[in-house]
């Protein structure tokens, strides 16, 4: 039997009073109406109203309610209307006298000889206190006549508390909590109104088994039944209403959870009291009938979009919560970025000690990847009465934290600090941000100007302790302006400067400072450079840089990372790295993981490790808008192009030649790494002249500088490219001269070494294979490696030395197929298991690829091109597809494209049929 049939069954035999107790949303208005259905229903006499705050001063508000019930007795009706009529008969502390209120007690009593009666009152706690007067008086004497008196009250409140122990000390009156729906009647719920009973659980566990709330989130889930199925559940429009919509009924409830909102996480018991000033025990007991209600859990919001639905109700009052939120927390020594969301949100113009407070919490906010509110504090510190140079150490933190997500964002502020810096009102670190800023995105004019204010306004003695990383990374972007004499100067006084910043790059002590050839020590960022943590605070220090702790482009474990990618040391920079990488957290900014991810892709490539290198140059492209990248676009595109070209996908390697780059990317050590990737593919493709272009292009103007990002071999390349053209003294020149850079191991001389063992003459082969396969493994370059240990083997085979060929082209074909490359080592000159092939002159020697045969002049090869006339010869002497691909240096693809136009120019169908056309001997 239900709660509302007991109390039909009491009015029917006893009456009596019942207040009926419960929170926000328990469903005590749903008994009351569900009792008055069932009233109607059976005959009963049944009175309702609801009290109203706004109408708590009103004389015989609820009695008024009473008249206007239908289906009410003439007699009854009668004497409420004379009660309330005159209104005059309440006193002034709203007690009306027993004689006056006699009159409707003696109708009711009347009406309940025949019929029983039910008054209901909901949210008594507001009724007025004439009504309430006349209610005392009808409830003594309501157990003896059939009238059954229900009263419903929230289990807290500051309204009404005294009206409701009088009704509770009197006889025979009974008290009923209304309790919250268990699991299994919300799951009854589920089932009938969304048909996702399976949700029972989380559900119940968001409404707490409110039954206002649970009902309201099942009308979501009826609206979106596939959610009830993807955790967690989320909330529609139907449960935030239902959840403001009970606080609006329950002021005392709604202002202590409006508390909670507005602190958010800082928020606790004696805060939310300090706050609102309230006794801290009122609000403890607000936040008990809140718990119990299943509005709160433990004092805290049950769902993270519950906060944001109840800030919605505060309107005008809201700016003022958060300002005096603010005042507290400061007061109370609170973090930083917790007073400066107060601040944020109520939107006031800071004064200094607020600008303090910003800054300080812009660099946490900052520290812990929280861009956007960040941003939003240096926003806000930007609107303040501020000095010139506060102003622009300001402009420049904005600047710095936009370019964690997006470069071009900043471009606004960055004109302001321009205006600035021309005006002598930024300090060295704002400079510097802006000469980077510009040569990212190719303002060479710009830079240059900002340079010279630079060189000209701050001593390098003064500089903080980026200016390593500050000068790596111009020679990432503009190596040319390194040339400049005044910037030479400006960067040798500071090397002499003996005046190393807390984070300088020192000689590391012990093991932690690595050997590099030659005999001197490569200079590593101590742990707490890597880190980025130093423990004080540099918020307000004068000499403090414009942006701290910056992970954009000026890092200290960057410029290591350069520094051994320029020694061609790719083995501990990929070390380095990867001890970078692996500190990346999942929701690390985008512009440092874009930058570690294509650097990483970079250092992989040259080291063999192509998937690897594909999927971080791709993963990196894809975090940035092409134009955000600015020049440094060029670095994960050409390890894109060059990776996929040599793994013999060409296609993928034309979408990624098909993006546009900027044009100040040529002039960048960006250029020349896209330049030998496209002559790469270009020279695969079987257009040797036009890959020949681009390598000679990468010919630097100035040797003494290097690339930062490694040595770049464009000498191996192009000799190479002339070994395919058949010109093989040219081809000579060049690694000759590649070799003389130095004994230095890099994978450029390691190559040079390899063309040049196809170039001399076969006594002197074997040498230089040794000696490339002896820098090779000291460099790492596994790819390059494989190559030669291949052509190795073809040595050892001509030698008869059968087991150490076997052995050699064993480990070429591994670390080919490791390196995702297997097509990349050619097979043998002839089976292991065959006679030796005896050493003759070395195919460069006679101008032509290794096993082509020489066409007669003139016969049939006018319409072919000289990459179509070296694959039909190789083709008419029997080689594979993989074979003449592995010595042209080109994918099998490429040559099949080859041998199909050959077959259309030539008009043969089959490969059998070249020699007849070609006029070879058969």
């Amino acid at each position: 039997m239900s709660d509302a049939d007991d109390l039909i069954k009491q009015a029917e035999q006893r009456g009596g009073v019942l207040l009926l107790e419960g929170g926000p949303g328990t469903g005590k208005t749903f008994l009351l109406d569900d009792v008055k259905r069932r009233a109607a229903a059976s005959g009963l006499v049944c009175l309702h109203a609801t009290g109203y705050r706004d109408e708590r001063d009103v004389p015989f508000s609820i009695l008024e309610q009473f008249v206007h019930v239908s289906g009410v007795a003439d007699g009854i009706r009668s004497a409420l209307r004379q009660l309330v009529g005159n209104r005059a008969l309440a006193a002034p502390s709203g007690t009306v006298p027993s004689h006056d209120v006699q009159g409707l007690v003696t109708a009711l009593v009347t009406a309940a000889a025949h019929t029983g009666i039910i008054v209901l009152v909901d949210d008594a706690h507001h009724v007025d206190p004439a009504s309430q007067s006349c209610l005392l008086h009808l409830a003594r004497r309501a157990q003896s006549h059939r009238i059954t008196l229900v009263m419903a009250y929230p289990r807290t409140s500051r309204d009404g508390i005294r009206d409701h122990l009088e009704f509770l000390g009197l006889s025979g009156t009974r008290s009923v909590e209304v309790a919250n729906l268990r699991e299994e009647e919300v799951r009854q719920l589920l089932e009938q109104g969304a048909g996702a009973g399976a949700a029972a659980g989380a559900v119940h566990r968001i409404s707490g088994g409110n039954p206002a709330l649970a009902t309201a989130l099942v009308r979501d889930l009826h609206l979106d039944p596939a959610a009830a199925s993807r955790p967690p559940v989320p909330v529609g429009a139907a449960f935030r209403t239902a959840y403001v919509a009970g606080l609006v009924r329950h002021p005392a409830l709604a202002e202590t959870v409006r508390a909670l909102a507005v602190l958010g996480d800082d928020a606790t018991p004696p805060r939310a009291a300090r706050l609102l000033e309230r006794p801290p025990g009122e609000i403890e007991q607000h936040l008990a009938e809140l718990d119990r209600s299943g509005l709160l859990e433990d004092g805290g919001f049950r769902h993270p979009a519950v906060p944001d639905a109840v800030l919605g109700m505060l309107d005008a009052d809201l700016p003022d919560l958060h300002r005096r939120a603010a005042a507290l927390l400061f007061t109370e020594g609170a973090p930083a970025p917790s007073v400066a969301r107060h601040l944020v949100a109520a939107d006031d113009l800071p004064d200094a000690c607020q600008v303090r407070v910003l800054r300080l919490a812009w660099q946490q906010l900052l520290m812990a990847g929280e861009t956007d509110r960040a941003l939003a504090c240096l926003r806000l510190a930007d609107r303040a009465e501020l000095g010139p140079g506060q102003r622009g150490r300001v402009i420049a933190a904005m600047i710095g934290t936009q370019c964690y997500v997006n470069p071009l964002a900043a471009e606004p502020e960055v004109n302001r600090l321009l205006s600035a810096a021309r005006a002598g009102e930024v300090d060295c670190g704002a400079l510097r941000l802006l000469v980077l800023w510009f040569l990212w995105f190719g303002g060479r004019e710009h830079a240059r100007e900002v340079m010279a204010r630079l060189v000209e306004s701050c001593e390098p003695s003064h500089t903080h302790d980026e200016l390593r990383g500050f000068q790596a990374l111009i020679g990432c972007l503009w190596p040319d302006l390194l040339g400049d004499p005044a910037v030479q100067a400006y960067f040798c006084d500071a090397a002499d400067t003996d005046a190393p910043g807390r984070h300088a790059l020192t000689t590391m002590p012990g093991s932690c400072a690595e050997p590099v050839p030659g005999g001197r020590r490569l200079l590593l960022p101590p742990a707490t450079a890597l880190t980025g943590t130093d423990g004080h605070d540099a918020a307000e220090r004068p000499s403090a840089p414009a942006v701290i702790n910056p992970r954009w482009f000026r890092e200290l474990d960057l410029a290591a990372v350069l520094e051994l990618t320029r020694n061609g040391e790719m083995t501990l920079a990929d070390r380095l790295c990867e001890e970078q990488w692996s500190r990346l957290t999942p929701d690390e900014l985008p512009v440092r993981r874009a930058l570690l991810g294509g650097l990483r892709a970079h250092i992989r490539w040259n080291l063999g490790d192509l998937r690897t290198a594909v999927q971080s140059a791709a993963s990196a492209l894809e975090l940035l808008p092409d134009r955000s990248w600015g020049v440094a676009v060029g670095m994960p595109l050409s390890v894109l192009i060059a990776a996929h070209t040599v793994m013999g996908d060409p296609n993928q390697a034309v979408r990624y030649l098909e993006r546009p780059v900027p044009d100040e990317m040529w002039d960048s050590s960006f250029g020349p790494l896209y330049r030998i990737a496209r002559g790469s593919y270009l020279l695969e493709s079987g257009r040797p002249r036009a890959a020949l272009t681009d390598f000679t292009a990468c010919a630097p103007s100035d040797e003494s500088r290097g690339n930062p990002l490694g040595p770049l071999g464009w000498r191996a390349h192009a000799a190479e490219a002339y070994l395919a053209l058949g010109k093989p003294e040219r081809a000579r020149r060049l690694v000759v001269a590649e070799i003389a850079q130095g004994d230095r191991p890099t994978d450029a001389r390691g190559r040079a070494l390899a063309v040049l063992a196809a170039l001399d003459e076969p006594g002197r082969r074997r040498a230089h294979l040794e000696e490339a396969e002896r820098t090779l493994r000291a460099t790492g370059s596994r790819l390059s490696l494989a190559r030669v240990l291949g052509d190795l083997g073809d040595v050892d085979l001509a030698e008869g030395l059968t087991r150490t060929a076997r052995a050699r082209w064993s480990e070429a074909q591994r670390l080919a197929a490791e390196c995702g490359a297997p097509d990349r080592v050619r097979p043998l000159a002839a089976p292991l298991d065959g006679p030796p092939v005896p050493a003759g002159p070395s195919p460069a020697e006679a101008g032509r690829p290794e096993g082509a045969v020489l066409l007669p002049a003139g016969v049939a090869t006018e319409g072919l091109t000289e990459a179509e006339r070296q694959v039909a010869s190789l083709a008419a002497a029997g080689r594979s597809n993989r074979q003449i691909g592995s010595q042209l240096y080109i994918t099998v693809s490429t040559v099949e494209q080859h041998l199909t136009r050959v077959y259309r120019k030539l008009a043969v169908r089959r490969r059998s049929e070249l020699t007849g056309v070609l006029g070879l001997p058969s």
